[in-house]
């Protein structure tokens, strides 16, 4: 069931007359801010009058802490977060995380091992991976030590469906005795998790899921 997004823009004729590519700058900021709005459905969406997000379905796993755990990440929460991940998902994951975690993972040791660059140290060029998948920085993220600051997701088990791509119009009469144009942009889109919650695997008892977030910390 297609919802609607819709976005409004009030200019004068002068500001059209006398800046020649405003009104391509305008409609290049509605479709960058669209795509903004949409990334935040997918991940936090109610599902209500818009995409249902992966962090308000049921399909997620959210990974629970280590018995005492104080910091807000650690190898052992990556290493499990890894591990509840669907195993046909393995291939198309991708790691998303609030910018403000990248610096502890950076921190993070298995032995003398740096987890997130490679051995040579900070010199060498940042590998943006863990388990060999991609280390992305979203700012549509949680806050740092929320549910979805960092989530494992792999979003080709994430339907999303428009029609039509994004309608602009504009019109001079809508605000004629003012003298300006109105632009007007909808977007039809709708969006779910395929999965409606985790699976248990045919042999073993922790629950799967194409999605995985670390539980909240303090």
């Amino acid at each position: 069931s297609l919802k609607k997004l819709t976005g409004l823009c009030y200019a004068t004729d002068e500001l059209l007359q006398d800046s020649a590519a405003l009104e391509a700058v305008i409609r290049q900021a509605f479709q960058e801010e669209f795509a903004f709005k949409i990334d935040d459905a997918i991940l936090h969406g109610n599902g209500a009058g818009q995409p249902l997000g992966i962090l308000k379905s049921n399909a997620v796993v959210k990974q629970e802490l280590e018995q005492g755990q104080t910091a807000k990440v650690t190898v052992e929460n990556l290493v499990k977060m890894w591990s509840r991940l669907w195993s046909r998902s393995r291939a198309n994951s991708v790691w998303y995380i609030n910018q403000q975690i990248e610096p502890l993972l950076y921190m993070l040791q298995v032995g003398d091992k740096p987890v997130y660059i490679p051995a040579g140290g900070l010199s060498e060029s940042p590998y943006a991976t863990l388990f060999g998948r991609p280390v992305v920085p979203l700012e549509q993220c949680s806050e740092l030590g929320d549910v979805g600051d960092i989530i494992l997701a792999d979003l080709s088990q994430y339907l999303l469906i428009d029609k039509g791509g994004i309608n602009a119009a504009s019109s001079i009469h809508v605000r004629f005795l003012y003298d300006e144009a109105v632009f007007r942009f909808v977007y039809r889109v709708d969006g779910q998790p395929v999965w409606n919650k985790p699976i248990t695997p045919y042999k073993g008892s922790a629950t799967l899921s194409p999605f995985v977030a670390l539980a909240k910390r303090n």
